[in-house]
């Protein structure tokens, strides 16, 4: 009898640990190159030469290499990409709003008492922060993505959950 070869949920492990792995090495990537980074809060500090940082993106490229290959030797199909940016974009742009409204005076009194002064510093804060992304976020939606769907539209009809960014 011969030997079987992967199973399904073989596969999908396999195909989903390659994915995995792909994502820490863009995670990688993106720690290499946090001095082009126009982060306001960076989280690496650069402490690589530039000389060590190509070689570590060669080193990138070479495991990327690697996952190709074992899964074209499992003959595993890669997926296609599946989830618009604009998507991405609403999705992270619907968090920021959720933050900024968090900061409103009335969510910030669990953590002690606000004075007026405060009251109306945070009011300010959380406005200005939300008017903005809701800004960004009708650009999104309306000049990127092509439509004018309402954040209760976007909550209201259903989608994938494995389809998120």
């Amino acid at each position: 009898m011969a030997e079987e070869s992967l199973n399904s949920n073989h596969v999908r492990r396999l195909s989903v640990t390659c994915r995995h792995i792909d994502k820490l090495l863009a995670d990688m990537e993106g720690a290499l190159s946090v001095d082009e980074s126009k982060q306001a809060f960076p989280e690496y500090l650069l402490d690589v030469t530039p000389a060590q940082r190509r070689m570590a993106e060669n080193y990138i490229a070479r495991i990327r290499v690697q996952l190709t290959r074992i899964l074209d030797g499992q003959r595993i199909e890669r997926p296609e990409p599946s989830i618009p940016v604009s998507r991405c974009l609403h999705s992270g742009l619907t968090f920021i709003t959720i933050a900024a409204e968090g900061l409103q005076p009335r969510y910030m009194r669990g953590y002690g008492e606000v004075s007026s002064a405060a009251r109306a510093d945070l009011d300010r804060i959380a406005a200005e922060m939300v008017v903005l992304t809701a800004e960004f976020d009708r650009y999104v939606t309306k000049e990127i993505h092509g439509t004018t769907r309402s954040a209760a539209e976007e909550v209201v009809k259903p989608e994938r959950d494995d389809k998120t960014c």
